[in-house]
């Protein structure tokens, strides 16, 4: 089916993947009239769509001036974390669902799109098939309210993982790798060991500046 958006939508999305793909690299401006050119639209159009970029988190606008390209603060960038894995370790609360083997499988051929999207370094790609994994954790206590709260943090995954993979230094075919270890707890039938992947997951970074703080989250 043919996918109809906005122009606002349209020009965003173009952006957007520019952005995640560091074709446009953080503290870059982006001038209203210069993009209102270059797409052909008009300068409404174009803040529009900065509007969506901002909400994001990719953007900061500064009111009558300019836009600037930035990249989530590690507060931040903790805070999204540690809602998708309370979220997601809730969905989890009743064990694997009817199907563990459909449950591996789904899980499976996402992680098979996101490393398709590495070895094309395409991060835009690869936010949306990490999106459809960890969607596929969330359907499995079929709890409507659950899912809408997980959903609402979806538009903050691309700011996320461009500002994680700058500031740990890895590239996206390791970004990929990281979700390895939940597949194989869910293929083993080991719900324990799949707690304990979500939480490392989400709640372990390799970025000296995190690790130095003390454990806020406690013992598991």
């Amino acid at each position: 089916m043919l996918d109809h958006v906005s122009l606002p939508e349209a020009v965003g999305r173009a952006l957007r993947h520019r952005i995640l793909n560091n074709e446009i690299p953080a503290e870059t401006r982006l001038v209203e009239a210069s993009l209102a050119t270059e797409f052909g639209v008009s300068r409404a159009t174009i803040r529009d769509a900065m509007r969506s970029l901002q909400a994001e988190g990719l953007i900061a606008i500064v009111p009558r001036r300019y836009s600037v390209v930035t990249r989530m603060s590690l507060e931040d960038a903790e805070d999204v974390c540690f809602a998708r894995y309370a979220l997601e370790l809730a969905s989890l609360d009743q064990g694997f669902g009817a199907s563990r083997k459909d449950l591996a499988r789904s899980l499976r051929l996402a992680l098979d799109h996101m490393s398709v999207a590495a070895r094309t370094d395409d991060l835009d790609a690869l936010v949306a098939s990490d999106t459809l994994f960890h969607e596929v954790l969330m359907d499995v206590s079929g709890r409507r309210r659950l899912k809408e709260l997980w959903s609402m943090l979806n538009s903050q995954m691309g700011a996320l993982m461009r500002a994680g993979i700058d500031r740990q230094g890895i590239g996206l075919t390791e970004a990929v790798e990281r979700h390895r270890g939940i597949l194989e707890a869910v293929t083993e039938g080991d719900l324990d060991r799949l707690r304990r992947e979500l939480r490392a997951h989400y709640l372990t970074d390799p970025d000296p500046e995190l690790t130095a703080r003390p454990d806020r989250t406690g013992d598991s």
